[in-house]
């Protein structure tokens, strides 16, 4: 039963991720507002998540070290999601699918500055081959190779970079004995506290910028989705560790790209498929044989 548990967590944490940057498009086409977004699914997951706990009979901890997690992890976390938020506007949800995957080879590279991982010569070879796709990826954009520059794209990379600041966060100061339920409501809560100061002040609800009601089904069904995401996250992080969870990257990258084609077409032309296919080695180098190190099982990983 438990095999079967993790297993299906790990096909939706994959889908999931594959599904998001077609989701976060939707939200730029509909106009619905970064702030907007962060402040309601952040109050929404959190509530969600201690609803789910209350139902499963798990008993919350409010210590002040997960407290201060949480609003550490909600920091770090929104602003790289808030410029992913603002540049999937200018950019094809395929193109930033495949940027964002690119996150476990900055992770890599700092886990080496700081000393928590070897120079395994696979892992090594895998970062240089991430950066070949990221290399095909930027040359091909808006004919960067007859001089123009794709300044979106160049800036895109930004985010997973952003990101292994929060990954790093995440594994040096994780509360012990902290609980899935605990983590993912404190941090989810703590992100829409600190959404709502911007909100107000950038994109005030109800003003003459903030888009028709129904434009945020798009809100609602990440709300949901995320609400299972962090339990099937920090549950296969519990119980199988980073180096299992992060394979569903090898499903979450090719759906990215599917997803992004099937619902807006047009932006899967050969350079992003030679991109993609080259990614998908790089991160088989990075997560195979003896090139991964085990890692504590409660270390988040992107």
């Amino acid at each position: 039963m438990a095999i079967s548990r993790h297993f299906l967590y790990f096909i939706f944490l994959g889908l999931f991720w594959g599904l998001s940057q077609s989701l976060y498009k939707a939200m730029a086409l509909l106009h619905v507002p970064p702030t907007h977004v962060i402040a309601y699914t952040g109050f929404g997951v959190g509530l969600g998540l201690i609803i789910t706990a209350r139902l499963s009979r798990t008993k919350l901890q409010w210590s002040r070290e997960v407290m201060w997690f949480g609003l550490g992890c909600a920091v770090l976390m929104n602003v790289p999601f808030t410029t992913g938020l603002y540049l999937i506007r200018h950019l094809p949800a395929t193109e930033m699918a495949i940027i964002v995957s690119t996150a476990p080879f900055f992770n890599y590279a700092l886990a080496l500055i700081t000393g928590r991982e070897n120079a395994v010569p696979r892992r090594l070879a895998a970062v240089a081959v991430g950066f070949v796709s990221s290399a095909v990826l930027i040359l091909s954009r808006e004919g960067m190779m007859s001089g123009r520059v794709s300044w979106w794209t160049l800036a895109a990379f930004s985010t997973p970079i952003l990101y292994t600041a929060y990954n790093w966060f995440a594994a040096h100061y994780w509360p012990r004995n902290a609980d899935v339920f605990s983590i993912g409501a404190s941090e989810s809560l703590w992100s829409g506290l600190v959404a709502v100061p911007f909100m107000l002040y950038f994109e005030a609800p109800l003003s003459v910028e903030t888009p028709p009601l129904y434009a945020y089904w798009t809100v609602l069904a990440a709300g949901i989705m995320w609400i299972i995401e962090r339990i099937a996250f920090f549950t296969l992080i519990r119980d199988r560790g980073a180096v299992y969870t992060i394979q569903a990257v090898y499903i979450s990258t090719p759906a990215a790209v599917v997803f992004g084609t099937i619902f807006y077409g047009g932006a899967a032309d050969l350079w992003l498929w030679v991109s993609l296919a080259i990614l998908m080695v790089a991160l088989w180098l990075n997560n195979s044989g003896s090139a991964v190190r085990p890692v504590s099982a409660t270390q988040p990983s992107v």
